[in-house]
This record gives C-alpha cells, structure tokens and sequence, in this order.
C-alpha cells in the first residue's frame, strides 16, 4: 500500500494593501471642479430661496402668520448670531494688533495663542485702550520674556574677508598681478566679475 503524496502547491503571496496617496491633478481639471462647484451652490441657493418664497406665500394664504413670524425670527437671530461672531473677531483682531504693537512688532505667530486679550478693554467708540494694552504687555513680558527677545543685529555667519576661505581670488586683484602669478591660478580659482 502507497501512500500518493499530494503536490505542494506555494500559496501565492497576499498583496499588501495599497497605500492611498494623494494624486495630483492638473490645474485645468481643478478649475473645472470649482466652477461646477460655485454653479451648483448658485442653483441651490436659487432652489432654497425660490422654496422658501412659496413657504412664506403658502403660510401667509392660509393665515398662519406665526409660524411666518417664527421662521422669520429664526432667521433673524441665525443673522444676528454670524454678525456677532464677526464682530468679535474684529475686536480681538484690534486687541491682538494694540497687544503685539506694544511688545514691539515683531513677535513670531506661535506665541498668538499665549495673548489673552480678554483684559484689554475697548471703549464703546471702538477704540482700545492703552492702559490695559500696556499692562498685559507688561505681564506677558514677565511671564514669557523669550516671547519679545530682540534679534542679534550681528550677521549670522562669520565674516568672509577672503574668498572662499583663500583659495579663490577676485578678477580684480589677479589682473593686477604678473603673468607667472596669474598662470598659477586656474580659472576655477578666479572669481570672475570682481
């Protein structure tokens, strides 16, 4: 009695799941996507306006001025509500701009977030005052003092009195030397224009 041995077959190799990158696309193809966009957001602002016209005529041909009322104050306080929002960000922009002016101007963005504006007072004509200005300068001063370091008026690098740390001469200076001085440089040793 044999014993038939079956082949072994290798399993092919599972595909490891395909990363999703991003892909580019041309700018044309972009440009299109966005007009599509903007004409379809026109037709559904023109569908919801034309939508609530007939609510409001339908409401007010069967008399139902409350519920007209009501979708109208709705609105109205929706309105409000962004009106106030933008506001506030206005008045914190104005406080911001008065905080980073008083500190010198110069502040990198990544301290924005450690101003707190919430003690700087405005008055009611809109103006901020520099009182509460000057006094949140002060604390942030205190608190955070790497926040106003003045840059080093001194150049990054060090000074580069000769060319290329000496091995390159300017055009000016190798004209005026002899011609066997001048054969010893070659031409990627002259700094040419200078």
């Amino acid at each position: 009695m044999t014993i038939d041995v079956a082949p072994v077959v290798p399993q092919a190799e599972v595909a490891p799941v395909a990363q999703l990158e991003p892909q580019m696309i041309s700018y044309e193809s972009h440009r299109k996507l966005l007009d599509e966009k903007k004409k379809v957001q026109g037709e559904l602002s023109i569908l919801l306006a034309d939508k609530k016209a007939r609510d409001e005529s339908e409401a007010v041909r069967r008399g139902d001025f409350e519920s007209l009322l009501k979708s109208r104050d709705e609105e109205l306080a929706k309105e409000r509500g962004e009106r106030q929002q933008l506001q506030n960000r206005i008045t914190t922009g104005l406080k911001m701009n008065a905080v980073i002016d008083s500190l010198g101007g110069n502040i990198d963005p990544k301290w924005y977030q450690l101003i707190d504006t919430s003690e700087v007072v405005q008055s009611e004509t809109g103006e901020i005052d520099p009182m509460t200005v000057a006094r949140v300068s002060e604390t942030l001063k205190r608190q955070w003092p790497e926040m106003v370091k003045t840059a080093s008026k001194l150049p990054t690098a060090a000074p580069q009195g000769l060319i290329a740390g000496g091995t390159k001469i300017a055009e000016s200076e190798w004209s005026k030397l002899s011609g066997k001085l001048q054969s010893s440089y070659g031409l990627n040793d002259i700094v040419w224009g200078y």
